[in-house]
Parts: structure tokens; sequence; C-alpha cells
């Protein structure tokens, strides 16, 4: 069985071949902040590289676009099409493995502060055949994408068996409080949320079958307490994240962490643990991302991915006068999608 491991960027994309325009393939890309929040509608800056052969290897092609993301924080180009002096038909793809390197200024500019680096696990066919001297002009199916926001997905040609993995949203942080609304000696941190569960199933399928997809939502960030008074007010919960649906798959959602005023003690979310698959997981502390936990099938080649989505961090207060550290919102679901042909 083929197995593919898809490191963890804060840029997520996809690469599809544009087929009228051998030259040029399509690149889709999710934009946080270091936050992990979405960028939305805004400018950035972008400088697109191919190293060749390791993921610190030489740059063999630079481009750099200047683009806005869209509502869900997407943003969508065509490599090939970028600001560059080089060319992107003289790489020789047949010669050795190679890299995608992407850095991004959210401002819009050059200073590039986001970088991410991902393997092409399926190279663009039509440049792989001109490079290698094939004759064959057919368009093969890029062997992997990832979906962020909920769709109906139809199951591209020649597409007869998919493996899908799922992950549910994180819950979001809670506020820093008090629990006896007194002075700083009594402050209690929020608690962080809940992580994301996750399944993987794998299925056969027809081409331009169509599923449901859903993805979850993250929990929102609750809010710290304010000291006015003598008193400790206003701390919240943080949101629950909401589960990843694709067909009848689910991926469950982690609840919020608790505000500091909840109790005595500090309470976390839960992970998502009610989840639907061949395998499925889940975090044994529900606050960690790292999938330790799970039910299903023979597992030997389960690592693919050991992370789930990241659990927000919960606030803190050191008193009213000093560290203030508000609390983090979770984290998005996903899909990733691998086709067999």
């Amino acid at each position: 069985m083929k197995r593919y491991f898809l490191l963890p960027a804060w840029i997520i994309l996809t690469l599809a071949v544009l087929a009228q325009t051998p030259e040029k393939f399509s690149y889709q890309s999710v934009i946080r902040d270091a936050d992990g929040k979405l960028i939305q509608n805004q400018t950035i800056g972008i400088r697109i590289s191919v190293l060749k052969g390791s993921p610190g290897g030489t740059e063999v092609y630079t481009e750099t676009h200047s683009v806005t993301t869209n509502s869900n924080g997407l943003v969508t180009l065509a490599i090939g099409q970028g600001i560059t002096s080089d060319t992107l038909s003289n790489i020789d793809w047949s010669s050795s493995t190679y890299f995608l390197k992407t850095e991004t200024d959210p401002t819009g500019g050059t200073d590039y502060s986001i970088t991410g680096v991902s393997q092409f696990l399926s190279v663009p066919y039509a440049l792989y055949a001109k490079s290698a001297g094939e004759a064959d002009s057919g368009w093969p199916v890029p062997n992997q994408t990832v979906i962020t926001t909920s769709q109906t997905w139809t199951v591209p040609a020649s597409v007869t068996k998919i493996k899908v993995e799922l992950w549910g949203a994180s819950g979001g942080g809670g506020g820093a409080g008090a629990y006896s609304y007194s002075y700083s000696y009594n402050l209690n941190n929020g608690g962080y949320g809940g992580s994301g569960g996750f399944a993987r199933q794998e299925m056969d399928v027809e081409p331009q079958q169509e599923f449901t997809v859903v993805i979850g939502e993250p929990g929102a960030a609750g809010t710290n307490a304010v000291y006015s008074g003598g008193y400790w007010y206003g701390d919240s919960n943080g949101g629950n994240g909401t589960s990843s649906w694709f067909g009848d798959m689910k991926a469950a959602g982690g609840t919020g962490g608790k505000k500091g005023s909840y109790g005595p003690y500090t309470v976390h979310g839960n992970a998502g643990t009610d989840n639907i698959g061949e395998i499925t997981g889940h975090s044994d502390e529900p606050y960690s991302n790292i999938l330790d936990v799970y039910q299903g099938l023979e597992r030997s080649y389960i690592n693919d991915r050991v992370l789930t989505s990241r659990p927000g961090k919960g606030g803190s207060i050191v008193t009213a006068y000093s560290i203030n550290n508000p609390p983090k919102a979770g984290e998005g679901g996903c899909a990733i999608i691998t086709f067999f042909e």
C-alpha cells in the first residue's frame, strides 16, 4: 500500500494541472496568521520557489505574486504566471524529486514571515512528459488534495479508489478569571480547548461520484476577565469546534475550554471522540494535538499524520497590573483525499 506523509505547515496547499496551459499549474493556499486565525479578504505577497532534491535544496525556479485572500482565507494563483526571470519549462522533472517552498507576507509586501515547504507528491504530468521525452499527452489526476471548506466534492475522472483522512475542528481556549471574583491570588487560568477527532477510510468510488463534505468550524476564543473596583468579571468559555463530515464519515469537534471562574481549578475542553470511519483516533490528553488513541482496522501504516487540529490555548492573567495573555481560537477541520487510479 502506498504511504504518504503531509508535512505540518501554516500553509495548506493543493496542486492541479491546468489542462489548457501545460506550462502552468494551479496553487491554492489557506493563509493563517501566527495565532492560527484566517487572513481574510486581504492582499498578501507570496514568493514561490521550486527546490531540487531536498527541502533545503537548490532553487531552480522562483516567482512572486500579489494576490487577495477570500472570506475563507483561501488564495488561488497559477504557478508559472508570477513575476520571474526564470523559465518553468527548463525544469527537468524526471531528473530528481522537487519541493515547493512558499513564503508569505500577510501585509502584501516582500517581508515574508510565513514559510512552508512541501514535496511535490505528483509532478504535473505534462511538464514531466515534456522533460522526459514521452509522447503520452494524457493528464493524470494529482494524487492528493486538501479540502478546507464545505462543499460538494466530485471524484475526478479515472479515479476508482480514494483514501479519506478527516479532522474535526478544535475548541477555543477559555478566558482567565477568578473563581471567587476577589483579589489576584484567586486567579485561575482558562482551560485549553479540546483537540479535534480523526477518521480515516479507504473506499471504492466511481468517476464523477459526488460526496457532501462539511468542514468543522473552529471554536472561538473566550475572553479574559477584567479587574475593576476590587472584582474580576467578564471572563467567558471558549467555543466548541464543530465536526467534519465526508459522506457518512465523521471527525468530531473538540469542546471549548472553560473560563477561569467556572470552578476552583482549570477545566480543559474534551477531545473529539465520537468519530466514524474504518480507523478513528483522538488525543488521550484532550488539549494535546498528538493522535495517540486509535480504534478500528490494522494500523501499522497510521503515521500519515500524527497531529490533530490544534487546540486553542487558554487565557492567563498574572495580576491586575501585569501580564495578561488572552486565550486563542481553535483550528478548523480539514479533509485530505488521496487518489488511487
